[in-house]
């Protein structure tokens, strides 16, 4: 490749991507940008320099017109940023961007630009060979020239647009005039200009023709308008009577004849009358389209016509027959139905209207409404009135009116009565409310229909618990309940019948309320449940005997209380709704059911007693073998407290634990210790005798507060007992005990301390 191919190869490489130098400075810009006059251009731009990066402030930015030296002409400096309100700096010289906008481009921004950015106290750098602006001229808006435009000539239209730009492609376009060619018409090149030519109808007069001229390079569109004048001979040419006194042509009356038409320009009018016996045509003069009869004659009848004209053409009117005539008379209305005179639902029926009259009458249909009274036009054809299926809804009173341009006359009214099977069969409430039904109201239930004849009624009642429906006794469809009851609830609904069909309501849902009745307890143990019926539902309240509040259940129907005591007891409960409040009977538990009951509750919370305290000695042990003598002397001094701190002694009993657990409030607690934590049990002493147990006899034969009492009380589970005297036995419980002494028994609450719990141990 010689020198000159890589010069030419550097050329191009600047101009697409901006020229920069090895040491690293260098600016990046399009070679070229094509703007529209008047549009916005956006110059994006990039520069780059070799040094660490500078705050925006330490470098100033310069664009430079051709032949971007110094002293050339400025675009923009940002030591004046604000010297040419036209020119918007869009870039970021921190970030090292110097974009560019000029808003509005001129002919005169046609140039090339090269940006030149300089750091203070350093060097400055000038990227050329920069990026010319090509500004393209923006075409005036077009102009359409008319011409004169007659129906049926061929004409030309032309449309122009100047401040063309020759580098462009620019054209012209019409609108309006579909499947119209058109051709360029100018030889400047500056203007560009279309003639069409097409031939104008009269459908084209007022028609909105549009030119529009576009640059399709920058999606540039600007349009022109007119409104065509076509002139065209008269279309449409009418005679039309005007008559004071109606549209009877009575001898005497005063006639007026207008005679109008559609035409540009507007037409001049002639009149003809062509004699009805003789056949002649003569002309008769008429002033601006109207023929004025002021008092009518005989002679006067005839056909009329009218000529309307212009310079374009002329056009002639249908001929219109005058003649003295009369209103209708004898208007007869006539039922032709082959069935017979009873009238079915569904059956085809036709009326029709008769009538003298010269000339021959048009008729016109009406109905009166039953109900409402109301009179409306029905479209009849040629005097007949025809139902192809005859409905309930075409029942009323009917009459025609025959009618001609002289005057009209109206027939008597008909009555026509269609017969059909009951419909809308409705049961409702009529006395009392149906929102909320109250056992004892009176409610009186009414089934309606509509139906020709006139329906019988039958009610019926569904119930419910069995889906079976009765017949109920009715006095003309109506059904009375005096004091309704809750066993009146159910779904109701009546039968229309008459001798053309029978048709059955929609349920109806009668909802009787009432306060609660049933209310009983019965008995499982110590489980007692509570029913009630009530509507609306009720709220259970339980009563017991003791220092213990009422209980309210979350169970509207049934409620359940289970209960741990001692003591006999008596369990009632009561249910009330907004009606009423009702107290059941009353359930209570008698001695040999408590002891029962309290025994299985002493032996199942023992063993789980029992086996807590065995884990706890077994703890005890093993942690003494691990710490030695120090443990050992540390269990002695624990054994010590267990004795100071309580001096209540184990009478000669078994002892079995019932009912062991966790403090909660100690167990919920995040800062307790395991050493400080409580553990509760019930323990049950049987009371079988005094002396020595046979299983084991040594516990027989030690005395309470001695030291072999200490022993055994560590020996067997390590515990203190306290509250022992907390606890009242009660009338019942000291009634039991003399009764049934084998089966007495005591109860205290015991506290295991886990003072020998370490956390290494706990961790286990």
């Amino acid at each position: 490749m010689t020198t000159s191919h890589w010069t030419l190869a550097l050329i191009v490489l600047c101009l697409i991507q901006g020229c920069s130098s090895m040491n690293g400075w260098g600016v990046s810009v399009p070679g070229s940008l094509s703007a529209l006059q008047g549009s916005s251009v956006t110059f994006k731009c990039s520069f780059r320099y070799p040094d660490r990066p500078q705050p925006a402030h330490k470098i100033i930015a310069v664009w430079l017109k051709d032949p971007c030296l110094d002293g050339s002409e400025e675009l923009y400096n940002s030591d004046n940023p604000n010297q040419d309100p036209g020119i918007e700096w869009i870039g970021n010289l921190g970030q090292k961007n110097c974009s560019l906008r000029i808003k509005d481009v001129q002919k005169k921004h046609n140039h090339i630009f090269c940006f030149r950015f300089r750091i203070v106290g350093k060097d400055n750098w000038t990227g050329k060979p920069g990026l010319q602006l090509i500004v393209y001229a923006r075409p005036r808006t077009p102009v359409i020239s008319p011409s004169e435009l007659v129906e049926g000539v061929t004409t030309n239209l032309k449309c122009s647009s100047s401040n063309i730009d020759e580098k462009t492609k620019t054209s012209l376009n019409w609108y309006g005039l579909p499947d119209q060619s058109a051709e360029q018409c100018s030889d400047d090149p500056t203007v560009l200009s279309s003639c069409l030519r097409f031939i104008p109808s009269y459908q084209d007069h007022n028609k909105i023709i549009k030119c529009s001229v576009t640059y399709s390079a920058f999606a540039y569109s600007d349009k022109a308008s007119i409104t065509l004048n076509v002139s065209y001979t008269p279309k449409n040419v009418t005679i039309r009577v005007d008559k004071g006194s109606g549209l009877t042509i009575r001898e005497g009356d005063k006639l007026s004849l207008m005679c109008t038409s559609n035409s540009n320009p507007e037409a001049m009018y002639s009149w003809h009358k062509r004699e009805e016996e003789s056949g002649e045509t003569r002309l008769i003069n008429g002033s601006k389209g109207t023929l004025s009869f002021q008092s009518i004659t005989s002679s006067d009848s005839g056909f009329y016509s009218c000529t309307a004209a212009n310079h374009v053409g002329s056009n002639k009117s249908e001929t219109l027959e005058i003649q003295v005539q009369y209103a209708p008379k004898n208007v007869t209305i006539r039922v032709d139905k082959g069935s017979g005179l009873t009238i079915r639902e569904g059956d085809k029926l036709s009326l029709m209207c008769t009538s003298n009259s010269n000339p021959e009458a048009m008729y016109s249909w009406h109905k009166r409404e039953e109900e409402s009274g109301e009179t409306r036009l029905i479209n009849g054809s040629k005097g007949t009135l025809s139902f192809q299926s005859i409905t309930s809804s075409d029942s009323g009173f009917y009459s025609c009116t025959a009618a001609n341009h002289v005057g009209s006359s109206k027939s008597k009214t008909l009555e026509i009565q269609v017969q059909y099977a009951p419909k809308n069969v409705t049961i409702q409430v009529v006395h009392g409310s149906h929102l909320e039904i109250i056992e004892g109201d009176t409610l009186s239930l009414m089934c309606t229909s509509n139906s020709n004849p006139e329906a019988t009624y039958t009610l019926y009642k569904r119930e419910e618990s069995n889906d079976q429906t009765r017949a109920l006794s009715n006095v003309k469809g109506t059904l009375t309940f005096q004091h309704i009851s809750r066993t009146d609830s159910g779904f109701y609904s009546c039968t229309a019948t008459n001798y053309i069909g029978n048709v059955t309501s929609n349920d109806l849902e009668i909802y009787v309320q009432y306060k609660p009745v049933e209310v009983n307890v019965s008995r499982v143990g110590m489980s007692f449940s509570c029913m009630a019926k009530a509507n609306p539902l009720a709220q259970i309240t339980w009563n017991y005997t003791g220092n213990i509040k009422p209980v309210i259940t979350g169970n509207l129907t049934t409620s359940t209380l289970t209960l741990r005591t001692m003591s006999r007891i008596c369990v009632s409960c009561q249910a009330r709704n907004k009606h009423g409040l009702v107290h059941s009977n009353e359930q209570c538990t008698n001695v040999k059911e408590l002891s029962a009951s309290i025994l299985k509750f002493a032996i199942a919370g023992s063993l789980v007693g029992i086996g807590l305290v065995l884990a706890a000695v077994l703890w005890i042990r093993r942690k003494d073998l691990f710490k030695g003598k120090k443990s050992e002397n540390n269990s002695q001094r624990e054994m010590l407290d267990l004795q100071q701190g309580n001096e209540t002694t184990i009478p000669n009993s078994d002892i079995i634990y019932d009912s062991t657990w966790i403090n909660k409030s100690q167990r919920d607690a995040p800062s307790m210790k395991p050493a400080d934590t409580l553990v509760y049990a019930s323990i049950q002493f049987n009371n079988k005798s005094k002396g020595s147990d046979s299983e084991n006899p040594q516990l027989g034969q030690i005395k309470p507060g001695s030291k072999q009492q200490n022993h055994v009380d560590q020996s067997i589970d390590g515990a203190v007992y306290e509250n022992m005297d907390k606890y009242k036995q009660s009338g019942e419980e000291t009634n039991i005990i003399r009764k049934y002494p084998e089966d007495a028994v005591e109860y205290a609450c015991v506290v295991f301390k886990n003072k020998t719990l370490d956390s290494k141990a706990a961790n286990h």
